[in-house]
């Protein structure tokens, strides 16, 4: 069985873990020892926001589901920025980035659609029915780093 504990954690690892690949990509760090480990994780960020998605999408009822996909859309926002920075081409980096810009560019639309998808899912299931409440949720949640 599926716990929330389980879902927060994972949510809450991976929103560091792209925290830290942002803030390494402002950096001046050497493309020959960093690529390769910034592309795994962000493939790794991909499949697993994906995935924790899709576990939640076939388990509503679990506590606290609303809290879990608000902290999910938080963090694909998160990856979204990730992806924003890599596609400016801005860092030590952005050269060997660039014949990944047509895939990067891909997987933004695609969490762009998840984004959209999560935030729909929160206003179909959110008793209040109020949908600004979402941005203010997701804002309270960025203020206090989630």
């Amino acid at each position: 069985m599926l716990q929330n504990i389980v879902f927060q954690d994972n949510i809450y690892q991976i929103a560091r873990s792209i925290d830290t690949l942002h803030e390494g990509l402002l950096l001046d760090l050497a493309g020959e020892y960093f690529f390769e480990k910034s592309v795994d994780d962000m493939l790794f960020f991909d499949s697993t926001i994906q995935k924790i998605h899709r576990q939640l999408t076939d388990n509503q009822r679990i506590a606290g589901f609303l809290t879990i996909m608000q902290n999910l859309l938080s963090c694909d926002h998160r990856f979204i920025e990730l992806l924003d920075r890599i596609i400016s081409l801005k860092g030590s980096m952005s050269d060997r980035f660039i014949p990944l810009l047509p895939k990067i560019n891909a997987l933004r639309e695609t969490h762009h659609a998840l984004a959209r998808s999560i935030a729909d899912t929160i206003v179909k299931n959110d008793p209040s029915g109020d949908s600004d409440d979402i941005v203010s949720r997701n804002e309270l949640s960025e203020l206090l780093n989630f």
